[in-house]
C-alpha cells in the first residue's frame, strides 16, 4: 500500500502542476489578445520550466507505476487498474485524484488548443500588414521564392 500512496502523492503534484499550467494558459490568452510582448515572453519562459518539471513527474510516475507492476506481476499497469484490494485503503483517492488530473490536462490541453489559433490568427493579420506594405512575407526568402509578390491579407480574404 505505501507505493500506491506513493503514486497518489506523485498524481497530486502533477495535478499541482497543471493547475499552474492552466493559470498560465490563461494568463498568456491575456496577453496575446492584448499583444503585450514581455509578459507572453515571460510567461513562455514560466511554461518551459513547467514543461521541465512536468517530464521529472511523469518519470517518477512511470517509476511508481513499474514498482506496482512488479509487486502484482502484471505488465502495462495503468492507474484505474490498480486492484482495490491492493490499494487498499487509499483505492477511493486514487481514483479521485486519478479523475482530477484527467479534467485538468484536458482544459489544458483546451486553452493550448485556443492559444494555437491565436498564434495563428495573430500571425496571419501580421503577413497581411506585411503583405500590403510590400514587405516579403512568409516563405519568401530563399531561391526562386518570388521576392516580389505580394499576399493577400487574411482580412481581405475574409472581409
Amino acid at each position: 500500500m505505501e507505493l500506491v500512496k506513493d503514486l497518489i502523492d506523485i498524481l497530486k503534484s502533477q495535478e499541482k502542476l497543471y493547475q499552474e499550467m492552466k493559470h498560465i494558459l490563461e494568463c498568456e490568452t491575456e496577453c496575446v489578445v492584448t499583444w503585450d510582448a514581455n509578459k507572453t515572453i515571460e510567461l513562455v519562459k514560466k511554461k518551459d520550466t513547467l514543461a521541465y518539471k512536468e517530464k521529472i513527474l511523469d518519470e517518477a510516475f512511470r517509476t511508481g507505476l513499474k514498482k506496482i507492476e512488479k509487486e502484482l506481476g502484471v505488465e502495462k499497469l495503468r492507474v484505474q487498474d490498480v486492484p482495490e484490494e491492493f490499494a487498499g485503503e487509499y483505492h477511493s483517492e486514487l481514483t479521485e485524484i486519478r479523475l482530477k488530473l484527467i479534467t485538468v490536462v484536458k482544459e489544458v490541453a483546451r486553452l493550448n488548443d485556443s492559444l494555437k489559433i491565436l498564434y495563428k490568427t495573430n500571425m496571419s493579420l501580421i503577413e497581411g500588414v506585411f503583405g500590403r506594405l510590400g514587405l516579403a512575407g512568409k516563405n519568401t526568402y530563399g531561391i526562386n521564392k518570388g521576392y516580389g509578390k505580394g499576399k493577400t491579407s487574411t482580412i481581405s480574404k475574409t472581409g
